[in-house]
């Protein structure tokens, strides 16, 4: 174990000690935080500059932009906040909310040793709404057409897990051994999710009245009288797959991979990638030529994690 805590420095995210160092009017970046006591690698900065440019936070020239400076008051990765913001720009808060505690937890999935196959058919299951043979013995199934999606499959068993509770006499831990769910990582989802909310509400992007103030305070996930968080329906008004799977895409911009031959090429870096074996789009029989992707797993191979299909090349 390390004799002295790693510097507050080197703990917070490159990507918003940038976004301070902007918003403070500190001078230039890589300067500023080079000169500090426990610097982070230059290579390091750089990164998060450009990855700030890439999300359109900071300008070419490395100034903030109007959408950086929205981006600064969000606990979040800038590419989660981003997905954040435009949730409550198009009336979709409570999936790209959900999607960002999701992105920032564990799995809600498992796979438990010996029993991986029917795992990955559950888990597959929740991708097929109403062609779903494994979820249509509970009264709590609304299907949801959520195709070529792993985040929007993930989101569909989040909700179908909060209807299997809302329902009386159904088994919650019932309804997440036979689907392969991970109660403890809802609930550690539903709880997150209740903070960025709140987070939402006091940056302003959300605007609530008293007494959803109120009731978004009293959110208790961990309890015997357990209650949700309940985004009003006025901010979920374009609440569509079609609508999400789009914000998730723009979010999630340049990250985009391009079909290359049986494979995948990154094309931010041209490097070949591979699905990660969990994925929805694995081994599918008509691939698309694009997807977007939230993340690069780095490991003996190369693996994209939470994929979504793209129609047409964003150009």
């Amino acid at each position: 174990m390390a004799q002295e805590q790693t510097p507050e420095m080197l703990r917070l995210s490159l990507q918003d000690l940038v976004l301070r160092v902007k918003l403070c009017k500190l001078g230039g970046v890589e300067q500023t935080l080079s000169e500090a006591l426990d610097p982070p690698i230059a290579k390091n900065i750089r990164r998060a500059i450009d990855a700030l440019v890439d999300v359109k936070a900071l300008t070419s020239s490395e100034e903030l932009t109007p959408l950086g400076r929205q981006l600064a008051r969000l606990p979040l990765d800038v590419f989660l906040g981003k997905l954040v913001l435009l949730g409550s720009i198009f009336g979709c808060v409570d999936g790209t909310l959900t999607i960002a505690a999701i992105l920032s937890s564990k799995s809600p999935f498992s796979a438990p040793m010996g029993a991986r196959s029917q795992a990955d058919q559950a888990r597959f299951a929740f991708r097929k709404g109403s062609d779903n043979p494994l979820h249509h013995d509970g009264p709590w199934l609304t299907p949801m057409h959520v195709g070529n999606s792993d985040l929007l499959t993930v989101y569909n068993a989040y909700c179908s897990w909060r209807r299997a509770c809302n329902v009386s006499g159904a088994s919650e831990q019932q309804f997440c051994r036979k689907n392969f769910l991970s109660q403890q990582n809802l609930l550690s989802i539903e709880e997150l999710k209740a903070q960025l909310a709140v987070s939402l509400v006091d940056a302003g992007f959300m605007d609530l009245k008293d007494g959803e103030r109120i009731s978004l305070s009293k959110i208790r996930s961990w309890t015997s009288k357990r209650t949700f968080v309940e985004i009003p329906a006025r901010f979920n008004e374009n609440a569509t797959d079609l609508t999400l799977n789009s914000i998730l895409c723009w979010s999630f911009y340049p990250k985009l991979l391009k079909r290359d031959g049986k494979g995948w090429r990154n094309i931010a870096n041209n490097q070949s990638v591979s699905l990660h074996p969990t994925s929805v789009n694995k081994g599918i029989e008509h691939p698309p030529q694009w997807l977007s992707f939230y993340h690069i797993m780095q490991s003996s191979n190369k693996y994209a994690i939470f994929t979504k299909l793209m129609q047409q090349h964003p150009d």
